[in-house]
């Protein structure tokens, strides 16, 4: 009986772990990625980063699930799930965490901090505006370090004020009135304008009716998961980004290794009679800062929730004076008339061979 309860014990902590997607992670990608996300917002030290690579300690790991939303690839994910559904008109989600006494609940997760801006925001394309959350004290849990749902919520409407869009709402209530909401599933349609205090006791006499749901967090290896820019709505030029790669004219030499290594095109080199520039997409930027990485010259920064500051850098395109192949960098540099290449090796030294 004692090796089949350690065989169980040992089963449901192996379904708490996490799902490393290895060929998503900015490591795998490119040698000089600085990316540490994980490592840092890890309360159990499981994830480690040396010099030769990124290492997982299973059983460090307490599944947790922090890691997850982190992972501006989208490289490891989890798999729990928070309910879902109607509250007369009005859609809503419940999430509580393990630490509120609410034990043995489909709703129940080790952290409601796992939930990811990508989450929030397609249960908003869906209509969800509203969240009830239940929670133990966060400020005593050492999960509680890291950016909460609130947080992301808040970063998130700042976005949708900025294009005058509905925002999120979110209830943080007792575990015993989140449960008298999550349990109770009749129909009753709320009136259409309630104040909190008149919304949370409407929901408790009437609850969620009967299609309510279970809406999956994080995504499977085949599964689309595109940029959270792409899942904001109605952004325009001046809108607030979640990501916002930025070029320095005066550093950027032209050498299009961000537009070669940038694995969702958030920065494209567009050409054509004689005119060249990069194009920033924001929307399609995850953050993972490989292009910050790689290029030598310390030209590209990625702001978090900005405006876009830029969105074309014009370059100029030129024929090297020493190899005759054609080249550009940014229109602000004038003055340049060798090729990245030629710029940096001395084709005029010689080669000496010394023998005895």
């Amino acid at each position: 009986m004692a090796h089949l309860k350690e065989l169980i014990n040992r089963i449901r902590h192996e379904e708490r772990l996490p799902t490393v997607i290895s060929d998503r992670c900015v490591h795998t990608l490119i040698e000089v990625a600085s990316c540490k996300s994980c490592v840092d917002v890890c309360p159990r030290q499981a994830w480690f980063l040396d010099d030769e690579a990124l290492q997982f300690d299973t059983t460090l790991c307490d599944g947790c699930g922090l890691c997850v939303p982190v992972c501006p690839q989208r490289a490891i994910t989890i798999q729990y799930d928070i309910l879902i559904g109607d509250l007369g008109q009005e859609k809503v989600a419940l999430c509580a965490c393990e630490q509120s006494g609410i034990s043995d609940n489909k709703s129940t997760l080790p952290c409601i901090h796992l939930i990811g801006l990508s989450d929030i925001l397609k249960l908003y394309r869906q209509g969800y505006y509203t969240w009830v959350t239940t929670t133990g004290s966060c400020a005593e849990c050492q999960r509680g370090h890291c950016t909460t749902l609130f947080e992301r919520i808040e970063q998130i409407n700042r976005a949708l004020i900025e294009e005058q869009n509905p925002v999120i709402v979110y209830h943080q209530i007792e575990g015993k009135q989140w449960q008298r909401i999550q349990s109770r599933l009749d129909e009753k349609t709320p009136s259409p304008s309630l104040s909190r205090r008149a919304f949370l006791t409407e929901m408790l006499d009437s609850g969620i009716d009967s299609t309510s749901a279970l809406f999956k967090l994080n995504e499977q290896e085949a599964d689309v998961h595109p940029p959270p820019g792409e899942l904001l709505p109605n952004q325009g030029e001046s809108s607030i980004w979640p990501y916002v790669p930025k070029i320095d004219s005066n550093n950027c030499d032209g050498c299009d290794a961000c537009v070669n290594t940038c694995p969702h095109n958030a920065i494209e080199l567009t050409a054509g009679d004689d005119k060249a520039s990069y194009r920033i997409k924001p929307q399609a930027c995850t953050g993972c800062a490989i292009c910050q990485d790689i290029c030598d010259r310390q030209a590209i920064t990625i702001m978090e929730w900005s405006q876009m500051a830029q969105q074309i850098l014009k370059l100029q395109t030129f024929t090297c004076s020493r190899c005759g192949n054609p080249a550009h960098t940014p229109a602000a540099i004038t003055t340049q008339s060798l090729c990245r290449i030629c710029s940096q090796v001395n084709h005029h030294k010689n080669l000496f061979q010394v023998m005895d």
